[in-house]
């Protein structure tokens, strides 16, 4: 894995086919346009500049839900460009009728540029529309210190009711370049001459940064020159010995070259400088338990990134590997599953855990009458599907008994207690579940949904996802849950917050969307 230092490598090669799209789209009709900017952005999909565009095309066809989700995510990409934030700003206000929203993302602006006049005679219109009037007055007024003339500042204060600032006149205007004095300047003493085979000054070029190195060094990595590059980035180590990036991508490089011990020490100082960072902390987890052979080092690893990240494929799957090298079945299978309950559709883990279950029966045959778990389990959704929960739930009573340390039974069957109206049975099997298993969000969150819904125990609800939050801050489901709980109780302010937090993560969400517009 490299580092996010190749993505922004990836906009430099795509600006050049972007333009090429641009200088032909004035020749075609919008249909086409949006096509040619959709093909694009299938192989570019973090160029910010395509998403503005593309949504300003959206918006003139009317599919405004479109427009907003890459309007936003064009800002997100490139959150300093004062264009995207313009436009995201605008449409906020005028499309969606979002004051507040379009005031924050101008005050934001401003703070950056604070001599706009375009942005504090947007903030002094908003705020007249929503009746702000002494801050529009002081927004116009200050577009008028900075812009005498502005007519749309002048008008607007007009109409406010403010005091106009006298224009300035001519001949108080400076001229920017200061004149030469009437006489030259006498100098005090001469200066000595330049002796004739004094050499001329050499200017050298500034140093470069870690990032000019670093983009280098990824340059010739992706052309296939990986000695050139392992040196590129050892010389930019050498400058910059503290530089996060670099100690991960030359471990990545001497891991490729077959230099073990070199990829280990740069991974584990990449590590060491940014332990809170995803990729750093895999990359060491996988070279200890592929390269290195220290399978219980790489364990602990990967257990600390599921801790904080319980929905992480990657993960999940290194731990059923390791779990069935180490001679844990249970361990993997309950991997794997975590695996099928985030991807449904994973055909790779539903074959793993038909081949456990197949080694599992190789090593200890079951009797010809008895059922395996996998097969009850296998039986039990059948007849889920079919609706006969009855005996659906007797089949899951049956594995939770004699499976009881499978978190996975427990929380299914109280989903079934809780559908045929057994409130406490429910929790007792979502306990359990927790209990088993509490690294795993979905199982918290049936265990906090029932805790809300049904027994009155808001705040048990609330430090439960307060917790998911904590660990999994982009995680749209556990945003939402906190949101519905805060109107439920009413805080009001603090549902829009966790709303508006996850339409920022997923801005085409309907039903986030719905109930922010219902506060």
């Amino acid at each position: 894995m490299y580092s996010d230092s190749q993505s922004n490598l990836i906009i430099i090669e795509g600006r050049a086919t972007y333009e090429r799209i641009v200088s032909s789209l004035r020749e075609v009709e919008p249909d086409e346009a949006l096509s040619q900017i959709q093909n694009f952005l299938k192989i570019y999909p973090e160029f910010a500049q395509a998403h503005n565009d593309l949504a300003v095309l959206y918006y003139q066809a009317g599919n405004g839900l479109k427009a907003l989700a890459h309007y936003e995510k064009a800002h997100k990409l490139d959150p300093r460009n004062i264009t995207f934030r313009k436009n995201l700003a605008d449409f906020y206000f005028v499309e969606l009728e979002w004051a507040d929203d379009a005031i924050h993302t101008y005050l934001d602006i401003l703070k950056d540029n604070p001599f706009d006049v375009e942005t504090l005679n947007a903030l002094g219109t908003i705020s007249t529309r929503i009746g702000r009037r002494e801050q529009a007055r002081q927004y116009f007024s200050r577009t008028l210190q900075l812009d005498a003339v502005n007519s749309q500042a002048r008008q607007a204060l007009q109409n406010l009711g403010g005091a106009l600032p006298e224009p300035p006149q001519p001949a108080r205007i400076s001229s920017p370049v200061p004149q030469a004095p009437a006489a030259p300047p006498v100098a005090v003493m001469p200066q000595p001459p330049v002796a004739p085979t004094q050499k001329a000054p050499v200017f050298q070029e500034p140093p470069k940064s870690p990032e000019q190195l670093h983009r280098q060094a990824l340059e010739l990595a992706n052309s296939g020159k990986n000695s050139e590059a392992r040196r590129a980035l050892q010389d930019l180590l050498a400058r910059y010995p503290e530089y996060t990036a670099g100690h991960n991508d030359l471990g990545v490089l001497c891991q490729q070259d077959g230099d073990i011990a070199q990829a280990r020490s740069h991974h584990e100082e990449a590590f060491r400088l940014q332990p809170g960072n995803l990729n750093f902390r895999k990359n060491l987890a996988d070279l200890l338990y592929i390269a290195c052979g220290e399978t219980e080092e790489a364990l602990k690893l990967y257990l600390q990134i599921l801790g904080g990240n319980p929905r992480d494929i990657e993960t999940l799957k290194a731990l059923s590997n390791i779990s069935l090298e180490v001679d844990r079945p249970d361990d993997a299978r309950s991997f794997l599953e975590s695996i099928l309950k985030i991807e449904p559709w994973n055909r790779e883990a539903r074959e793993s855990l038909a081949a456990i279950a197949d080694a599992v029966k190789k090593v200890q045959p079951a009797p010809a009458a008895v059922r395996s778990a996998d097969e009850i389990y296998a039986e039990a959704q059948r007849l889920v599907q079919q609706d006969r929960l009855s005996e659906a739930h007797s089949l899951l009573e049956e594995l939770a008994h004699n499976y009881s340390s499978n978190a996975l039974f427990h929380n299914d069957l109280g989903v079934l207690r809780y559908r045929i109206g057994d409130i406490e049975g429910a929790r007792r099997a979502y306990e359990r579940a927790v209990e088993l298993q509490p690294a795993n969000s979905n199982f918290r969150k049936n265990l906090a949904d029932l805790y809300f819904a049904e027994l009155g125990m808001t705040d048990e609800a609330i430090q439960i996802y307060l917790d998911l939050h904590r660990k999994q801050p982009r995680d749209v489901e556990t945003l939402a849950g906190l949101g519905m709980i805060c109107t439920a109780v009413g805080h009001p302010e603090e549902a829009k917050s966790f709303y508006r937090r996850a339409l920022e993560i997923e801005p085409w969400n309907a039903d986030v969307r719905k109930a922010l517009q219902g506060l």
